[in-house]
């Protein structure tokens, strides 16, 4: 709902991006209980920030903590490896490094995996039977104050942290419990391989499936100028002669959520409900929070563009524009869908919304439809247009 109202478009966009950069499965345990936190907390504050404070919000929260498993990571002969915390877990340490920082080819080793799952034993969250401890007291160095559990409720276990020095990517790291992993961070986040890797999604994401790569050289070497700062970054995309090169315009071809998103936006429909939205999203192949691997969702043609995505894509434009999805409907909570409680009179409220104009949709798109669109619908019948224009290829497109 805020990706379709927010006048922030820029902020919703790049949400978007860093949730799936920062994928976590909803589904997975107890992650339906913190994917909403994940997104609000860990995510949106940092959108335009600085992407070592985006990689720390990322790492410390409980959905990703649990999500990658690094709350059960724990060095094998520490004084809490007992039960569940019986040894290394290194998933959240290679995602971190193949797909969150340095890319697949970045450079790293498997010993640096084990490297840095070391570096990151005793990362988790507050558990039942672990004291609350005033924040104060780390500001103040306080004996033991490393063990505070943060308001999101991550929680570092000294009992369960390899204090050994150790060696990552060739920088020696000395035995300092949770500031370990803080210096593993600012490494990932200012290596050059992060700073190509972040460029080059960005470029694919913005640009072309396949970016040029003098482009992603000049985002990656901003990057590095300006110490990860997202903004400038952006900046220096936006204003480059690839972003609005014209052999680079409407080749984006929408994921399943961008095209939803976008053609609400286009109906001036108020949003009320968005479960029908959801409901599409899950037909097309891309449910919210619902991609199972951490790589997230490709934002590329050639995972979205098939005939039966195509067919369901035009349904929805179809009963779209006849204005036969309820959104202007406030949804039933489930105790009204049981009968457990009346449902509130809804005399004021209409059954449907209108039939979309395709005048409007026509003057919004401009230039942006193409001629043999335009004649598709100088040669169709007006209550038609409209699904038309939305479902017309220039539409499946950005």
């Amino acid at each position: 709902m805020r990706a379709v109202e927010s006048p922030r478009q820029l902020e919703e966009v790049m949400v978007n991006f860093w949730f799936n950069h920062f994928n976590v499965f909803a589904q997975k345990g107890l992650d339906y209980l913190w994917i909403g936190s994940f997104e609000d907390e860990a995510i949106r504050p940092y959108t335009l920030g600085r992407f070592r404070d985006l990689l720390g919000a990322t790492a410390k929260h409980p959905a990703m903590l649990f999500y990658l498993d690094n709350w059960q990571n724990t060095a094998p002969n520490s004084p809490g490896a007992r039960g569940a915390f019986k040894g290394l877990n290194e998933n959240y340490a290679r995602e971190l490094m193949e797909l969150h920082t340095l890319g697949v080819d970045g450079g790293y080793t498997q010993d640096d995996v084990i490297t840095l799952a070391r570096i990151l034993t005793g990362w988790g969250f507050r558990r039942p039977g672990q004291p609350f401890q005033a924040r104060a007291a780390r500001l103040l160095g306080a004996p033991g104050s490393e063990n505070v559990p943060d308001s999101n409720g991550f929680y570092f276990d000294s009992n369960r942290h390899d204090f050994s020095s150790k060696v990552f990517l060739g920088r020696t790291i000395k035995q300092s419990g949770i500031n370990e992993g803080e210096e593993a961070l600012d490494i990932l986040a200012q290596h050059p391989s992060t700073a190509r890797h972040i460029s080059y999604e960005l470029a694919q994401y913005f640009v072309s499936d396949d970016p040029p790569k003098s482009l992603v050289d000049r985002l990656a070497k901003e990057f590095l100028n300006t110490r990860g700062d997202i903004r400038a970054v952006l900046n220096t995309l936006f204003h480059s002669p690839e972003f609005w090169d014209e052999q680079y315009f409407g080749k984006k071809f929408k994921t399943p959520y961008e095209y939803v998103i976008s053609a609400v936006r286009a109906s001036g429909y108020p949003l009320v409900n968005a479960r029908p939205l959801l409901g599409m999203m899950q037909q097309l192949g891309m449910p919210l929070y619902g991609c199972l691997t951490p790589d997230g969702y490709k934002n590329t043609q050639a995972a979205w563009l098939n005939p039966s995505a195509m067919t369901q894509r035009l349904n929805f434009a179809v009963a779209l524009a006849a204005g036969r999805l309820p959104l202007n409907q406030r949804p039933l909570e489930p105790a009204e869908q049981m009968g457990e409680i009346k449902q509130p009179a809804t005399e004021n409220q209409p059954n449907r919304v209108e039939p979309l104009d395709s005048t409007i949709l026509t003057r919004l798109l401009g230039n942006a439809l193409s001629a043999e669109t335009r004649a598709t619908l100088d040669n169709s019948p007006g209550p038609f247009r409209a699904a038309l224009i939305l479902g017309s290829p220039d539409f499946m497109h950005r």
